[in-house]
């Protein structure tokens, strides 16, 4: 299973691609760790990294422009085979991060369509307690 966790900041991407890493053994890559590059290396990097064979998690803010790249590269075939879209913040949010994260939103609203079309699994906001068991068990 390859699996994309994405959303603005403070949503608990990296929360949830822990737990799910721990629950089911599966690797994952933090955009967060691409911090010291700017936004379309850190993108062009996580899009490399959907390049790698699952199982895998990947997740951070730049999945979204990531993905623009990758599908903009590959006109056929999937990113990945789930993406879990985070748009709650867990905690109130800098007018930075809120801007970071409708920069995120409009994106995501960019690939959306293209995600369905090729018939990639989309989850929207996904009950925090029950993702990580039920994501362990779709990995299996």
């Amino acid at each position: 299973m390859r699996i994309l966790i994405t959303g603005g900041p403070r949503t608990g991407k990296t929360v949830l691609a822990v737990k799910l890493s721990i629950q089911s053994g599966l690797q994952v890559f933090h955009t967060d760790d691409l911090i010291d590059v700017g936004w379309s290396e850190a993108s062009a990097n996580a899009a490399e990294w959907m390049e790698q064979p699952g199982p895998w998690v990947i997740e951070g803010v730049s999945i979204p422009r990531a993905l623009r790249k990758w599908l903009a590269a590959h006109p056929e075939g999937k990113p990945a085979d789930k993406i879990i879209y985070l748009s709650v913040p867990r905690v109130e949010l800098s007018s930075g991060q809120a801007a970071m994260a409708k920069g995120v939103a409009t994106v995501w609203r960019e690939v959306v369509p293209e995600l369905v079309r090729r018939g990639v699994e989309i989850v929207f906001d996904p009950d925090p307690d029950q993702m990580p068991v039920a994501a362990a068990a779709a990995s299996r």
